[in-house]
């Protein structure tokens, strides 16, 4: 996947920004330091992506690269986490060109999320639409309220995945399952999703999943990292995953930690 921000050529730009309404916020959060909201907000729409929110998605991805970032969480406001892109826009950008070339703007965006260093994660509620599951596509982790409904409806409009989802997909769901989604583009709730392994945790309540999220990063930024970079190192080799252990190993967390279970021990 590309390393950086495409910038969208003039024709397309143009036409992102004849599409107003809603904005990307992108914040510290502002219980957890370590953590950095992306917030789809246009509740009125159910979070469908006017031309201005891709826009502004693309404008804060840098932000994803954030050494402050031990997670990186996705979520909607009002009713719905996101319900794919505005239709209005992508009929305006329906000649074959501009197609191609949102795929290249927005499958970029979602690669820096993936690529980041923090974890990143969807949390889901109400729909997630299309467009929408190629965005939790892109996180490491995705968690849905159990009210959920997750549909791939890119194949019932003629398409298929046009922001680089289908990556994702695949690494996710496995090859039959995914094409098995992809292709049926039927309405799933939460719990047949985390069956079929899209969904990693089905919450109840918003404290539910407050406490799941923020307990991934409860080791502190340094190490919170140090769990995906393990991982990733894993791909390389072995010396990659020595140099990760390095970064950690007899840190201050890790003596911290040491004591405390030693001291436990000692009470017992």
């Amino acid at each position: 996947m590309a390393a950086k921000v495409v910038t969208p050529s003039t024709t397309l730009l143009k036409i992102f920004e004849t599409w107003k309404g809603g904005v990307v916020r992108v914040e510290r959060n502002k219980v957890l330091n370590t953590r950095l909201d992306v917030i789809l907000d246009r509740p009125e729409k159910n979070n469908c992506l006017s031309g201005e929110m891709m826009k502004q998605f693309g404008k804060h991805a840098e932000k994803f690269s954030d050494d402050k970032n031990a997670l990186i969480v996705v979520s909607g406001v009002g009713k719905s986490f996101c319900s794919g892109a505005d239709l209005g826009l992508i009929k305006d950008i329906s000649d074959k060109k501009l197609g191609v070339e949102m795929f290249g703007y927005m499958s970029t965006v979602l690669s820096l999320l993936n690529s980041s260093h923090a974890i990143s994660i969807a949390k889901i509620h109400g729909h997630a639409l299309g467009g929408a599951t190629e965005i939790c596509s892109s996180t490491d982790i995705r968690i849905a309220h159990s009210s959920s409904k997750i549909a791939f409806f890119q194949s019932k409009m003629g398409i298929v995945p046009s922001w680089g989802g289908a990556f994702y997909l695949e690494k996710i769901m496995g090859r039959g399952r995914a094409l098995a989604a992809m292709g049926r583009a039927n309405v799933m709730t939460a719990k047949e999703a985390k069956e079929l392994g899209y969904v990693d945790f089905v919450y109840e309540s918003e404290e539910d999943a407050e406490s799941f999220i923020n307990q991934i990063a409860s080791s502190g930024l340094e190490v919170t990292r140090a769990q995906k970079a393990m991982l990733n190192a894993v791909q390389i080799g072995t010396d990659a995953q020595k140099k990760i252990l390095e970064s950690v190993w007899n840190g201050e967390t890790h003596r911290n930690a040491l004591q405390k279970q030693l001291d436990a021990v000692v009470k017992k």
